[in-house]
């Protein structure tokens, strides 16, 4: 008897995703084919869907997705949700098991339960999560009681997971994500030179993709990039915008700018948000991308950099260091004067350079989004047992 698993998909269908939006569309895109066997759902809160027909997933050429568009105002459905646990997804649709690509599942009396849980940020530094209230801990907490099992994203994310909440081990699978070697890679040099023309990017620059957050760590960073020597330092491009959930981003980026020399201060440039493409022209035109985060659940943005052959500077901390493996430059995020020296260090070191950007395409070949469905469809299966 065939297997159906309903994935919800509304992160995925959001015209702005974030990143666990594109966690969601890729698992989407592989899981029907790696998996033939099953019927796959798409299921997603669509209330425009009354007037228009639109659909999400069409593109894709495997009969064994289906998509399943609910005609429910979101607000509306998310009170009710998070409150009185009500409607039900098995109210819309049959199935075997339900995943839950963002944290917290639809409604659900479902023993089949599967959570993807990207990182405990919200846990280890609370100060950068301050939208996270009573309400979402909550359902958090009771959907990691009722889960049947629970994906993560990371080894370190797994460790957290269970040292943190003390949940069962064997509950939980760590399945690192993949990256789209197809959709991200090195941009032409027209389009990094009309990238560079737009934004005012004159000779070498780092480059730092992401949003203008505390977690980011940006205040750190500009201290260290102004103890970068004159003679080496090359210019700044911080690409991302504020988030909604940390008010005041551009606030703390602009006094951290303010306070660095003159000599370091104009060669900061800000461009707020940059679309796909801009992203990858920035990334092939970099130096390197310096990501000195304190905490990431997986880190996308540095196996995004090494699969354009952009040298990565990053953290010695939570997930950093098992995505980048021996292929970068790693730094002690909380000490200044240790990014400092790494920046400095790739700017002196062109031998260094050169083997990055040639081992980072390599080693970003080795997270594949096939192999990340192909995993993941095991743990969806164990949990259809249940």
């Amino acid at each position: 008897m065939s297997v159906r698993i309903v994935v919800d998909a509304t992160s995925a269908v959001d015209r702005r995703k974030t990143g666990i939006g594109w966690y969601t569309r890729h698992l989407i895109r592989w899981l029907p084919e790696v998996d033939p066997e099953a019927t796959y759902v798409a299921w997603y809160l669509h209330f425009r869907g009354l007037m228009n027909k639109r659909r999400y997933f069409e593109d894709q050429d495997t009969p064994n997705l289906v998509e399943r568009g609910v005609a429910f105002p979101g607000r509306i459905y998310s009170r009710l949700n998070n409150r009185l646990e009500i409607p039900k997804v098995e109210w819309f649709t049959k199935f075997d098991a339900l995943f839950a690509p963002n944290y917290l599942p639809p409604a659900t009396n479902s023993k089949g339960l599967v959570l993807t849980v990207h990182d405990l940020a919200f846990k280890i530094l609370p100060e950068t999560a301050p939208h996270v209230n009573t309400y979402w801990l909550t359902y958090f907490d009771r959907a990691l009681k009722n889960a049947a099992e629970i994906v993560t994203v990371s080894e370190a994310t797994r460790r957290d997971l269970i040292d943190i909440y003390d949940v069962a081990p064997e509950r939980v699978t760590a399945v690192l994500s993949g990256v789209d070697m197809d959709a991200i890679k090195p941009a032409a040099p027209e389009d990094v030179e009309t990238t560079r023309t737009t934004y005012g990017v004159d000779g070498p620059y780092f480059l730092f993709i992401g949003g203008l957050e505390p977690r980011k760590n940006l205040r750190m960073m500009l201290r260290a990039f102004g103890k970068v020597p004159d003679d080496v330092r090359p210019n700044l491009v911080l690409a991302g915008s504020p988030v909604p959930w940390v008010p005041g981003g551009k606030d703390m980026v602009d006094s951290a700018v303010r306070a660095l020399p003159p000599s370091a201060r104009d060669q900061v440039i800000l461009t707020g948000y940059v679309s796909e493409a801009e992203k990858l022209a920035l990334l092939t035109g970099a130096e390197a991308l310096v990501y000195p985060s304190v905490y990431e659940g997986f880190g996308l943005p540095v196996l995004e950099a090494m699969a354009c052959g952009t040298p990565v500077l990053t953290s010695d901390l939570s997930s950093l260091p098992e995505v980048v493996g021996d292929d970068a430059v790693l730094v002690d995020p909380y000490e200044s004067g240790s990014i400092a020296d790494g920046m400095e260090r790739l700017m002196r070191d062109a031998e260094l350079r050169a083997r990055l950007r040639e081992a980072g395409p390599r080693r970003a070949r080795t997270f594949s989004w096939e192999e990340t469905a192909r995993q993941t469809a095991k743990v969806l299966h164990r949990a259809a047992q249940h």
